[in-house]
């Protein structure tokens, strides 16, 4: 005689799979290497102008932009010791507090790099490179940001995320301690 299985036992069983295959992609997303090509602008007949800034400046441009570029949807708050960026998700219907807490610096062609230090839902302390991966298969922002789990790490190409009616802006300085921040702004000249 045939033995009869219950709905709920295949039910339990695809849920299993599910989870299982979802944690397997996740973790596939966080250990899939990128790399980043920064975008370069020429320093021949460039026009530049040095810019430098305080923390609360910073704060209100970076409130300005985000506000502009994604609908309100992220805040970026400079503090005296890192860089923290918080959002809002939905997760399984219900809205949570996503926080990263980053520390920034400069590279030699006048972009960011921001180490992600802590990531967090809520209350809870997540993997840096789990919960980056599951961001980069979600994020939906401007084009010159790049998110690397792997290194742990979201990259600002500058050129492409201020060009502007031929404007660009490089980062020379991020002294979070010391509250300067110095940046370049280099206008493409017609020739």
């Amino acid at each position: 005689m045939k033995k009869h299985r219950s709905i709920w036992f295949w039910l339990f069983w695809l849920l299993v799979v599910a989870i299982l295959s979802a944690g397997a992609y996740t973790t596939y997303l966080a250990m899939v290497p990128t790399r980043t090509n920064f975008s370069t602008t020429k320093n021949a007949d460039n026009t530049k102008i040095d810019l430098t800034l305080n923390r609360d400046q910073l704060n209100a441009l970076s409130k300005t932009y985000l506000t502009n570029e994604s609908n309100g949807k992220y805040q970026l708050v400079v503090n005296d010791d890192h860089v923290v960026a918080q959002t809002t998700v939905t997760i399984f219907g219900q809205k949570m507090d996503a926080k990263l807490t980053m520390d920034p610096q400069t590279t030699s062609d006048g972009n960011i790099v921001m180490a992600v230090k802590k990531v967090e839902l809520g209350k809870l302390d997540l993997p840096v490179n789990v919960a980056m991966g599951y961001i980069k298969s979600m994020y939906s922002g401007p084009k010159g940001v790049n998110i690397q789990p792997d290194q742990q790490q979201i990259s600002l190409d500058l050129a492409k995320l201020t060009k502007k009616n031929g404007w660009t802006l490089q980062a020379d300085e991020l002294n979070l301690k010391d509250n300067r921040f110095t940046f370049t702004g280099v206008m493409q000249n017609a020739q």
